[in-house]
């Protein structure tokens, strides 16, 4: 995990350069989460998801590059769900490395790309607030799809809205298949000089 964090850091020098070949932005924000499978119905689990983003920039319009994440995410029994499940919570902490495309337009962005998850650790209780992490084997890797759009508010400062779905079986022993799903509001810093934003025309 070290070298990521030492390859991404080496991917920020050139971000920072009045070349901008490259850029870099900082992301931080809340995850909105669920489970398919476990029978906890609606994005109830809260969690952050920040990092860091590097693009390499291939035009006036398309983009591509990382993102190193740290992500919470998992399910969580909401008291006016219709369903019964046998379990009340999923916490699930990661470490995400998507590589996205990116389309930019005006101040829009539009985004798509895939990513590997690494599970750090997680906590699961049943029905009754037990913990029952010992019970349930998940997989420690993943592999998820991104989908998402940002907004430029200004030069330095957008919002990002992300729909992400596992596209692997967090399930490692028997039983349901489980898999992730999450909706991301985030807070895009751009770092160096900023995003050259569209000029306005004043009124003659």
């Amino acid at each position: 995990m070290a070298k990521v964090f030492i390859l991404l850091g080496l991917l920020l020098l050139p971000a920072m350069s009045p070349a901008q070949t490259f850029r870099a932005a900082a992301l931080a924000g809340i995850n909105l989460s669920q489970i398919d499978g476990d029978d906890l119905l609606g994005f109830h689990q809260p969690g952050l998801n920040a990092g860091l983003r590097v693009v390499a920039v291939l035009g006036e319009h398309w983009r591509v590059g990382p993102e190193l994440l740290f992500t919470q995410q998992g399910a969580r029994a909401n008291a006016n769900s219709q369903t019964q499940s046998s379990f009340g919570t999923f916490r699930l902490q990661m470490v995400e490395l998507p590589l996205m495309v990116q389309y930019t337009d005006w101040r829009l962005t539009a985004e798509a790309g895939l990513a590997y998850q690494r599970l750090l650790s997680y906590r699961i209780t049943n029905s009754g607030d037990r913990d029952i992490t010992d019970d349930i084997q998940l997989d420690g890797d993943a592999l998820a799809l991104h989908l998402g759009v940002s907004l430029n508010l200004t030069s330095r400062l957008g919002l990002n809205f992300r729909w992400t779905r596992q596209l692997t079986d967090l399930q490692a022993g028997d039983g349901p298949r489980f898999v992730g799903r999450s909706l991301s509001l985030r807070a895009v810093y751009a770092l160096g000089t900023g995003e050259a934003l569209p000029q306005t025309t004043e009124p003659q």
